[in-house]
């Protein structure tokens, strides 16, 4: 395949490849995946064998060097960059934290703006907790998104995972923002917003699955705190479901039956009788750890901080917390994606990445204006009969459109074609095909005059 048809994505803070994956699954290619943990990108290399990973801090890394990679791994690339995805560090915004106003860690999301506008890709996808829209953070964020809308239109949503069929009440916070070089469709903007400009959050999934669903299937393993790899040779409905949105780039069987991260964590007596005394969907009180109900969602797994991760579910069935791979299920991993050896390490690098199947539901909303983008019609291909030009108010609140035709030169049997032809415009796009034949039918046919120096059509 030709690197000019495919969709290019970098992905910064990648983690260990929530993002990554989902965004794999809706027909992204991820290019370069950066991060400066060694440790989680090791294990990123696992599961991504064909994306190239830098171990760097984006501070200190250009947006010319990130080319480089790209140029010498597609040596027919076109320059273009479809997406650029990432959730920068959560934990200074975080009401799970301290919420220190001098965390420098929230500085990071400036920095992945301006690499973003560096870069310049079509797209921007950022992630973070829902806290970040605080107004006590103002003076961090609202210097990163007023030179994002510099650049780009931006639309901030609100996100439940299990609204996507992930078995997890996880709320995030995305951005998004598109820039001059892709188009948007009236109808698809107008379901969820008024703004026109605006993007339109993921459709929900017609699929919900809870814990029960989720991880049902492995109580069938004698879990065991000595065995990390068992086989499980009949799974559940929703292991099969990740499995078939979900494939492997290194090519592994997707329905391999050797299921890794089983090992269990070892509890005292006393610990267990807790557990077990727990009331599912309560907290036990000295652990605070809380107790899953089979029939609902699990609440947000957190990465915790420093060499401690936080408080783990427990079993809604077993006196224990969850292991790795039950985790994993609950946040919307295959069972074929690897998290290592270390049980600690593996928690944090899951509770701090995306659920795979909610960037699924983010990269499948934003894939098709990307592919629309790649078929629209070049404007040079009118020549002088029609010159259009967009022209965006500074509240981005209305969207004009200067048309100037002149129709006293197109030739009577052209003037049909070059009609089809700005009905299929990226700009025209934004209006319907109403206006467009309103507009475009007076000029043509001399009802109004040959050249219309400033029709603007506010929509607000």
């Amino acid at each position: 395949m030709l690197s000019k048809d495919r969709k290019i994505v970098v992905s910064l803070f990648c983690g260990i490849g929530g993002f990554d994956l989902g965004f794999e699954a809706a027909g992204f290619e991820i290019a370069v995946a950066i991060d400066n943990d060694p440790k989680v990108l090791s294990l990123y290399q696992n599961n991504f064998p064909n994306t190239i990973t830098l171990c760097r801090d984006i501070g200190s890394l250009s947006a010319s060097e990130i080319k480089e990679i790209i140029t010498r791994k597609y040596q027919d690339w076109d320059g273009e960059i479809a997406a650029v995805i990432g959730g920068p560090p959560c934990q200074g915004f975080s009401v799970a934290g301290k919420q220190n106003l001098d965390d420098e860690r929230s500085q990071l999301i400036l920095k992945f703006i301006k690499l973003v506008v560096e870069l310049n890709p079509s797209m921007l996808v950022m992630e973070n907790v829902p806290a970040i829209e605080s107004k006590k953070f103002s003076h961090i964020t609202g210097n990163a998104v007023a030179l994002a809308q510099e650049h780009y239109t931006i639309s901030k949503w609100l996100l439940t995972a299990s609204d996507y069929g992930v078995p997890q009440k996880r709320q995030r916070a995305i951005w998004v923002g598109y820039s001059e070089k892709i188009s948007l469709n009236q109808k698809r903007c107008k379901q969820q917003t008024n703004r026109l400009d605006e993007l339109a959050i993921p459709d929900k999934s017609n699929r919900k699955f809870t814990v029960k669903d989720a991880i049902s299937d492995l109580s069938n393993i004698p879990i065991n705190s000595q065995t990390d790899i068992w086989e499980l040779s009949c799974k559940g409905e929703y292991a099969r479901y990740l499995e078939g949105v979900f494939h492997s780039q290194s090519g592994r069987q997707k329905s391999s039956s050797n299921i890794s991260g089983l090992r269990a964590t070892v509890h005292k007596v006393e610990t267990q009788h807790k557990y077990a005394a727990t009331i599912p969907g309560e907290k036990e009180p000295t652990t605070w750890c809380y107790k899953l109900t089979e029939n609902g969602f699990s609440p947000t797994l957190r990465a915790g901080s420093g060499n401690r991760t936080a408080a783990r579910p427990i079993h809604y069935q077993q006196p224990r917390v969850i292991t790795v791979r039950e985790a994993a299920r609950l946040h919307s991993y295959p069972d074929w994606f690897e998290f290592g050896e270390s049980k600690l390490a593996a928690h944090k690098a899951i509770g701090n990445s995306v659920p795979p199947l909610l960037a699924y539901a983010i990269a499948q909303t934003l894939i098709p204006y990307i592919e629309q983008n790649h078929t629209e019609v070049d404007l040079s291909s009118l020549r002088d009969a029609t010159r259009i030009a967009m022209v965006r108010c500074e509240r981005s609140k209305a969207i004009a459109v200067v048309l100037s035709i002149k129709a006293h030169k197109v030739r009577r049997e052209n003037r049909n074609i070059q009609l089809n032809k700005c009905l299929h415009l990226q700009y025209f796009h934004l209006f319907s095909i109403e206006i467009i034949k309103k507009y475009c039918s007076k000029i043509i046919n001399n009802k109004a005059p040959p050249i219309i120096k400033s029709n603007i059509i506010s929509i607000v």
